[in-house]
């Protein structure tokens, strides 16, 4: 709960009294709808902008 009120893990570490972070990582859980609503950093790049097709060349008969 602590993670995801936006509780730093480090001071969860220290609130637990583990000494070792992979400890404490063992116990958070985050719960699926947190993950779904969490943009993704992809979101946040430029859409780069769509290459027109190159012309076609005339048809000769």
């Amino acid at each position: 709960h602590l993670l995801e009120a936006g509780t730093d893990v480090r001071r969860i570490q220290l609130l637990m009294g583990h000494r070792s972070l992979s400890t404490t990582s063992r116990y958070l859980r985050i719960a699926t709808s947190t993950v779904c609503a969490t943009p993704s950093p992809f979101d946040l790049l430029p859409h780069p902008v769509p290459i027109p097709p190159a012309p076609t060349p005339p048809a000769y008969f």
